[in-house]
């Protein structure tokens, strides 16, 4: 079951967007919608999970890695706000990734039943749905870039730019961010003392300032 003030809050997450509240409201109760808490590290959706669910992080932050316990590589990490397990729905192939709290979180968990009836019943829900998986598709294409991009500072730089803004702040650690890349921790900070000592970048600690993002690109070929 859910409360009234994670439902308020769920109305305001982009998915929900101009969607009948009234109409939405009875549809996530009757279809065995819920929220949930997790503590640091706990398995937030796994590949052996035996329902399809989705989610959006109501509070906190969590990460997203492959599959095998064993050897986790990090594949981005999740704020307030964003979805998951979108692509699963509809399918009886297991879950692609793993996700577990990234420090305490809130999650709302969204039943494959819930998505079904939303899609059917309201057209806003539809046009957003579509929406943000087409944004997961350019994310994906976006990735593929900086996977298959070539050197260590061409990799990092298509990831900065991807960020989307003149100024961010990496979530990642050096370790994590080097295995989202695929380049060694040792070529992970050459390129970014290279990006740096170009004039391309300006950096203090995480946060990181793109000075040119078109002439970075366009540098490192």
């Amino acid at each position: 079951m859910f409360l009234e003030k994670d439902f308020k809050k769920l109305l305001k997450n982009p998915l929900f967007l101009g969607v009948d509240a009234s109409r939405t409201h009875a549809i996530l109760a009757e279809s065995g919608c819920r929220v949930a808490s997790f503590a640091d590290g706990e398995t937030i959706l796994a590949p052996e999970a035996d329902t399809h669910t989705a989610g959006i992080l109501l509070l906190g932050s969590a990460v997203v890695t492959t599959p095998d316990p064993t050897r986790k590589t990090l594949l981005r990490y999740l704020g307030a706000g964003e979805p998951f397990g979108i692509a699963n729905l509809f399918s009886n192939a297991p879950y692609v990734s793993r996700i577990r709290a990234h420090g305490n979180c809130r999650v709302f968990l969204l039943s494959e039943d819930a998505i079904r009836r939303l899609l059917e019943e309201d057209h806003a829900f539809l046009y957003q749905y579509l929406g943000f998986l087409s944004g997961r598709i350019r994310y994906l294409n976006r990735k593929i870039g900086y996977l298959t991009a070539g050197s260590a500072e061409r990799r990092l730089a298509l990831y900065l730019c991807s960020l989307g803004k003149d100024t961010v702040r990496l979530k990642e650690s050096i370790s994590a961010l080097s295995e989202l890349l695929d380049v060694g921790r040792a070529s992970l900070y050459r390129a970014f003392d290279k990006l740096t000592e170009d004039g391309f970048i300006q950096k203090d600690g995480r946060s990181i300032t793109l000075l040119d993002a078109d002439a970075m690109l366009a540098a490192y070929q």
